[in-house]
């Protein structure tokens, strides 16, 4: 859960770099808050998910609060733009293993 804060531009050098410390058939994990493909579900998670902090005890201006912190800080990308900067960085293939709301997590071997 670190690319998501890192700017764009400089993801896929760090992904590069995790790439090429990896001896053959090794493997990186990748889990990131994500956007979905379609903006109706992105509401519909984030909703879902600020329940989730509630029914956890957090109260409305702690849940803003974070929200606003986050903001232009946090930057995920779609699942399909993570899956396509591990395979154009050389992993060979990538699957899915976790998914909750708008997290989802990536395994990509080399």
């Amino acid at each position: 859960m670190t690319l998501q804060f890192l700017r764009p531009v400089i993801r896929e050098k760090v992904i590069r770099k995790i790439y090429e410390q990896l001896p053959k058939n090794g493997i990186t994990i990748l889990v990131e808050k994500i956007l979905t493909e379609n903006s109706s579900f992105n509401r519909l998670f984030i909703d879902h998910y600020y329940d989730f902090k509630k029914r956890n005890g957090y109260n409305e201006i702690e849940i803003s609060k974070k929200r606003e912190a986050l903001e232009n800080v946090l930057i995920p990308y779609k699942l399909s733009e993570n899956t396509a900067l591990l395979l154009e960085t050389g992993f060979r293939y990538t699957e899915v293993f976790f998914k909750w709301y708008n997290f989802t997590g990536l395994i990509a071997v080399k």
